[in-house]
């Protein structure tokens, strides 16, 4: 990993978020910040990383689809990859803000917390939760430039 960017899994999941996001209705996970994460390079790397996990895993899927676009939204329904990690996304939060709301949980660690953004998502919880994410300091610098930059939220001292 380069020191001034964010690993090729953080950038793949954010993807996946950022599209599910974007094009997918009813959704299973929102992350609605999740776009402002990724440049236009970064979504052209990983849309193409994705296709090839569709011809490679599912080819008779992938030849049916009639253009790129439709081979994306086929495989980011239907491949293993972006369900899963959405699922889990969803599923753990919601546990999580089941836990803070009936007082029984005040910290959430995010281990390998790549591009996650539930602290800038969910700031009605931050008042009863406090949030630690680990992760390598670049991904972690990264993550924190993009947000900034875009203006989708604003940085204060001493953390979220």
């Amino acid at each position: 990993m380069e020191t001034d960017q964010a690993s090729i899994t953080a950038i793949g999941t954010a993807f996946m978020r950022a599209y599910h996001a974007a094009y997918v209705h009813p959704k299973i996970f929102d992350d609605f910040l999740a776009h402002h994460l990724l440049t236009e390079e970064e979504c052209r790397a990983s849309e193409a990383r994705h296709l090839r996990a569709f011809q490679l895993f599912d080819p008779a899927g992938a030849a049916s689809c009639p253009d790129r676009a439709s081979a994306l939204a086929s495989w980011m329904q239907a491949g293993a990859a972006p369900p899963i990690i959405l699922g889990r996304a969803r599923y753990n939060e919601d546990l999580l803000e089941k836990a803070v709301r009936q007082g029984e949980v005040q910290q959430y660690v995010l281990l390998g917390a790549g591009m996650d953004t539930f602290a800038w998502r969910r700031p009605d919880l931050l008042e009863r939760l406090k949030v630690f994410e680990v992760d390598h300091p670049a991904t972690q610098a990264h993550k924190r430039r993009r947000l900034g930059a875009s203006g989708a939220i604003t940085f204060h001292s001493g953390g979220f």
